[in-house]
This record gives structure tokens, C-alpha cells and sequence, in this order.
């Protein structure tokens, strides 16, 4: 028998096909939500180390006594402002000779707009600026910085208007972009800079040099606000550290020094009357210690680290309770973020293990408190490179398009005088015409980056995994049901993710469960190289190897690349004494564990040893994949959106 099918209509096939196309879509539109969710939890993990770095530190301080003296002298000097006398001798542009080679930008006499122009242009063509001329300029940024006060006072029934920058991270291609469709800075034309300059891209030096040479030019009408990256222990983990070294490999440890003391004189937030308004813009935050006079008036100098505290004023090994309250203000100000769960009060960032959450009521009572209107702030990537909070009195700002490798619009703010509300201008440099792509395609692209890291963190924690995975697999039938295999890595890796959407990239299934121990078949640590009889001691590593990786680089005071494994040893024997809840070291242990990183047996720890350590490897050799996405946005604030 046959059956002829309907003929549908010209109408009929048109809906159907837009019946699919929306279907299309909705599954792609929450797939990249998924996605982006994971990019945002697995950017806030990366910086858990802070937290655990500045724990470490306190542990180590305590313990100094026990130390040997090279570990002991450089946690002291972690902690300090660099010694003045010092840093102008061993920086002193007039001391620093250019060689004949040298054929990049120059600076003769004083900096002028047609400097910072032809920076610009050399920049763009990639000269690496020579450090007489770095120097020279960051001297000149520095007198101007300390003289300002703890925060930068702005009136727009004078400037007209201002720009709003929020993070950089050393992508110049943003900054250049911003120049160029919202004009160079200028007497007429002011920008406020809201930290984060550096780290992550790869033009750091460039981006904060072009910064300090607008500050020189334009001093009343350019500001910069510090950003929790501005801190040169966070720029030995994250690129800016290594981009110094790479770049001025002569005058890399005297650079780092007068980096170090530019950081710590930047000014600490904004205050800016519009007319109508009057807004505060710092990097992080706020919390319910924030108390505004008092950071008034702080030494913002003394705080060259977040993750270490200053030496006391009096003189012993711990802060006084007045001068841990105001570290805890200046962390606050430069880490918090607005409660992710939109809970009220204030609570420890359980996140980025450092800085606060905090809710709605308390923006609501530090507005009324201090008579702002809004409160502008960074330190977090958006999606369409802004996002609104707490009824609308939060605006957050991110300005590097395409972060790390992903998508995410940048956006930068424009407020008029007189106005009530800003323009929030969002755009893109360099993407992929997404529409081109296939769906497939379009998954690939955002993954990368964020499923490189979510192994890392499976692969930190196997042994934990499995334990509690067989714990729960009663019957060993090597299944579990998928809300026990959710469960179970929200608890295990501390981070929350959409596991429904995240397991078929993750895991096998069939109609019994997921079957969990599939997770760990294709990736591995690549660990042949190392003959150890303890085999947890790699995974111990592991778990330690970003707070290890700044331990090591502040321990490497020269910047050599090679640490002593005795000095090694000092630090893993307080990381691991506090990981067992142990007083008791096992000293075999610790040698081991130092004997391991030594891989040539050379008497010395080489960081590209260090490294080699904590290399993945796929072992079916087949790669998984990564993603990044992107929707513009349509707002009923002024939105402009743009792509370059």
C-alpha cells in the first residue's frame, strides 16, 4: 500500500523551517550558556590561589625562624616598599647606555603628544620599547603618582565628560581600538583607567607604558585606578612577570622593582560628579568594612601585595587589629564582587578565596552612607562586556574583547555632564563572523581554555573523585546514577557547573548511569619521567602547583629561573605540615618530593623542570575541544555595539 504524503504549502514549509531554525537555535543559545557559565566559574577558580597564597604567606612569616636565611630574607622583602635609594640608582635612565643595535622608538627630551603618538605606531609594529626609555618614563609617571591623593577626584562641569575603562590585561589591540574611535586622551577628552593593565595579554608593557605617558601628558584629565593585578606577586603567575623578563632580560629584576613601587603608589578609586550624579568607580568592590575615610588617608604604599601583608608599625611579626582591619578594606576594594546568588550582607569570596560578596543591601546602605548614586566596577569578564547589578546602582565594566582567548564582547563607558545615565559602548576586535560557522563549529571555538582547566582540576583531584565515587557505587556496579556523579564533583571540585550539560564531554553513559571511572581513561599526568614510590606524591604537586609556581618565583629573587632544592623544601614542608594537620614532617617525604623536581640531578630546580611537572597528556591522542560564543545585546540603557 502507499501512502502519498501531503503536499505542504509555500506557508507551511516556511514555518516549519522556522519551527527548526528556532529550535536550532534555543539548543545552540543554551549550550553557550552552559559553556559561558563554565568560563565564568573556571576564570573565579583560577584566582582561588590568592586566598591560599596569602594563608601560605602568614604560615611562612610565623614560621621564619625556621627558615633558612635566603627563604626568610625574601618573604621579608615580599612585604616591604622598595628601598628608595636603591631603586633610583639601579634605575636611573641616565645610567643605562642604548645599544647601537637598537633600532626601536627613542625618547629625546621631554615627552610630548608626538611621543606618545609614535609609541603608538611602534607598538603597533612590535618594537619593544628599550629600557632606558621605560625607565625614563615610569620615573616621570611615579612623581606625578605620589603626589596624588588616595583616590582621584573628578568634576565633569569642567571636563564635560569622561571615558571609563575597566580591564585591559595587556591586550593592546583593545586600548589602540579605544583610542582610535573615542580620540587619544587629552586635556578636552579625560579617561579614568580602572585597573587591571596588566597580565594575561601579551603586550602588558605596552599597555601600562602608553597609560603612564597619557598620565604625564594629561595628569587632570587621565586617572588610573589600582586593580588587584597591579600587584607583582599576582604578575609573576599570570604573564606580566615573564613578559619583563622575556622583554628586558639585562634589567629585568631592577625593572620589576620600580614596577613593583609604580603599582603600589596608584591611587585607590574615583569619585566623579556628573551634575546629576555622583559616582565612585574602584576595581573590585565594596564589603561592610569599607570605610572610605579611612582608606582616605591610609599609606597606600605600604600594601606593594595582597597576598602578603606590610610589615606592622609596631614593629612585631603580626598586624594590630587597627592594621589588619584596613588590609582587609584594601583586599576588599580591590577583590569583592557583587553576590553571584544575589544574597544580602556580606561574606567571605569563597571563590577567589580572598575579598567579599557582597548583596544589594549593602550597596543600597554604602550609597546612602557616602551620598553616590552608582558605583562602577571591574574585575570580572562579561559576556557583553558589561552587566548591570543591585537594582541597577552596580555597573560592572570589561574591556578586553575576546579574553583569554574567548569571545566575550569589551565594553568601555562614556558619562556627559549633566546626564543621568552613561553610554555603555560594547565591542569586538578581531572575532570570527560567528554566522559563518556551524553549529559544531561554533562549540568548538568556546571550549579550549575553559575544558583545558576543568581537566586540570578532574585530574588534581582523581584520587578524591574515585574515592567518593566508589564510596557511592554500593553494589560496584561501577555505575552511578547522574545527580550522585553531579553531586559528587560539585563537592569534590568546589565548583558548581550545568554537569547535565557538561557530562557527554566528560564521561560515558549508558541506560545503567554514568560510568564514572571512563572519566579518567583518556587524560593523565604525564609522570614518566619521575621514578617515586608514593604515588600520591604527583597529584600532591599537582594540587599545589599554581601556589608552588609563585613560591617558586618569589623564592627566584634574580630571576635566574633555578631555586636551591633545600629552599624548595622549606616551603613544601609548611604547605604540606598544614595540608596533613600534622606537626610531624615525614622528612623522606619532603626530600622526595624536592629529589623529584630535580630532574637532571643537577643540585638545583630548573623552572622549565618545574613546569614539565604538571604536563596532560591525552593518552588516546585525540584532543578534546573548547568553545567561546557571543550575543550582542539590545538595552534599555544606551547600548552601542560595534565589531572590528
Amino acid at each position: 500500500m502507499i501512502t502519498q504524503l501531503p503536499i505542504l504549502s509555500a506557508d507551511q514549509s516556511a514555518s516549519k523551517i522556522q519551527g527548526a531554525f528556532r529550535n536550532h537555535q534555543a539548543r545552540l543559545k543554551l549550550k553557550n550558556q552552559a559553556v559561558w557559565q563554565l568560563y565564568e566559574k573556571l576564570e573565579y577558580s583560577s584566582e582561588q590561589t590568592q586566598g591560599k597564597l596569602k594563608d601560605m604567606f602568614e604560615k611562612l612569616l610565623k614560621a621564619s625562624d625556621s627558615l633558612s636565611p635566603s627563604v626568610a630574607k625574601v618573604l621579608q622583602k615580599a612585604r616591604l616598599p622598595v628601598e628608595e635609594k636603591e631603586l633610583l640608582r639601579s634605575t636611573n635612565p641616565d645610567n643605562i647606555s642604548v645599544e647601537a643595535s637598537y633600532d626601536g622608538p627613542r625618547i629625546e627630551g621631554l615627552i610630548t603628544r608626538q611621543t606618545f603618538v609614535d609609541l603608538i605606531e611602534a607598538f603597533q609594529q612590535g618594537h619593544v620599547l628599550h629600557e632606558k626609555y621605560v625607565c625614563y618614563i615610569l620615573h616621570q609617571a611615579r612623581t606625578i603618582l605620589k603626589t596624588l591623593p588616595n583616590y582621584n577626584r573628578i568634576d565633569l562641569s569642567t571636563l564635560r565628560h569622561i571615558y571609563i575603562i575597566g580591564d585591559l590585561h595587556g591586550q593592546l589591540a583593545d586600548l589602540l581600538h579605544i583610542f582610535n574611535a573615542n580620540g587619544l586622551p587629552a586635556i578636552d577628552n579625560p579617561y579614568i583607567f580602572n585597573g587591571d593593565f596588566v597580565d594575561r595579554g601579551r603586550n602588558s608593557v605596552e599597555v601600562i607604558l602608553l597609560l603612564m605617558v597619557a598620565l604625564i601628558l594629561y595628569p587632570s584629565s587621565v586617572f588610573l585606578n589600582r586593580g588587584n593585578h597591579e600587584d607583582i606577586l599576582v604578575a609573576a603567575q599570570y604573564g606580566f612577570q615573564d613578559e619583563v623578563n622575556r622583554k628586558y632580560r639585562t634589567y629585568k629584576t631592577s625593572l620589576l622593582d620600580l614596577f613593583k613601587d609604580v603599582f603600589s603608589w596608584l591611587p585607590l578609586y574615583s569619585s566623579v560628579h556628573t551634575g546629576k550624579s555622583k559616582l565612585i568607580i574602584m576595581h573590585g568592590g565594596i564589603s561592610d568594612l569599607i570605610n572610605l575615610q579611612e582608606i582616605k588617608s591610609l599609606q597606600r604604599n605600604r600594601y606593594v601585595s595582597m597576598e602578603i601583608p606590610p610589615e606592622s608599625k609596631s614593629g612585631g611579626k603580626e598586624l594590630t587589629t587597627e592594621e589588619e582591619d584596613e588590609y582587609f578594606q584594601m583586599q576588599d576594594l580591590l577583590w569583592s564582587d557583587p553576590d553571584p546568588y544575589n544574597r544580602d550582607g556580606c561574606r567571605n569570596n569563597d571563590q577567589r578565596n580572598i575579598g567579599a560578596f557582597w548583596g544589594q543591601n549593602i550597596t543600597e546602605q554604602f550609597l546612602n552612607q557616602y551620598n553616590y548614586s552608582m558605583i562602577i566596577r571591574s574585575h570580572q569578564v562579561k559576556q557583553k562586556g558589561y552587566e548591570y547589578t543591585h537594582d541597577e546602582k552596580v555597573l560592572t565594566v570589561f574591556s578586553a574583547s575576546n579574553y583569554c582567548g574567548g569571545f566575550n564582547w569589551g565594553a568601555i563607558i562614556r558619562w556627559d555632564y549633566n546626564e543621568q545615565e552613561p553610554w555603555v559602548i560594547s565591542y569586538k576586535i578581531g572575532t570570527v563572523e560567528m554566522k559563518n560557522l556551524s553549529f559544531n563549529k561554533q562549540v568548538t571555538l568556546f571550549e579550549d581554555p575553559a575544558y583545558h582547566s576543568l581537566l586540570e582540576k578532574i585530574i588534581t583531584n582523581k584520587s578524591s573523585l574515585q574515592k567518593e565515587f566508589t564510596k557511592r557505587d554500593r553494589y560496584q556496579t561501577h555505575h552511578l546514577p547522574l545527580k550522585v556523579w553531579s553531586e559528587i564533583m560539585t563537592n569534590v571540585l568546589r565548583i558548581n557547573l550545568p554537569w547535565l550539560t557538561l557530562r557527554s564531554k566528560l564521561v560515558q553513559e549508558d541506560k545503567h548511569g554514568i560510568l564514572y571511572n571512563t572519566m579518567f581513561d583518556e587524560y593523565t599526568l604525564d609522570n614518566t619521567k619521575f621514578q617515586i614510590s608514593n604515588s600520591g606524591i604527583m597529584e600532591d604537586l599537582y594540587m599545589w602547583k599554581d601556589l608552588l609556581m609563585r613560591l617558586f618565583n618569589l623564592i627566584d629573587q634574580d630571576h635566574s629561573g633555578f631555586i636551591s632544592p633545600n629552599e624548595f623544601a622549606d616551603i613544601l614542608k609548611v604547605l604540606l605540615c598544614d595540608e596533613n594537620n600534622s606537626d610531624g614532617i615525614n622528612e623522606a617525604y619532603i626530600e622526595e618530593l624536592s629529589s623529584a623536581m630535580d630532574l637532571d640531578k643537577n643540585g638545583r630546580i630548573d623552572i622549565n623542570e618545574f613546569l614539565e611537572s604538571f604536563r596532560i597528556v591525552n593518552v588516546k591522542n585525540s584532543g578534546k575541544s573548547n568553545c567561546q560564543t557571543n550575543q550582542s545585546d539590545s538595552s534599555k540603557k544606551k547600548v552601542q555595539n560595534t565589531n572590528f
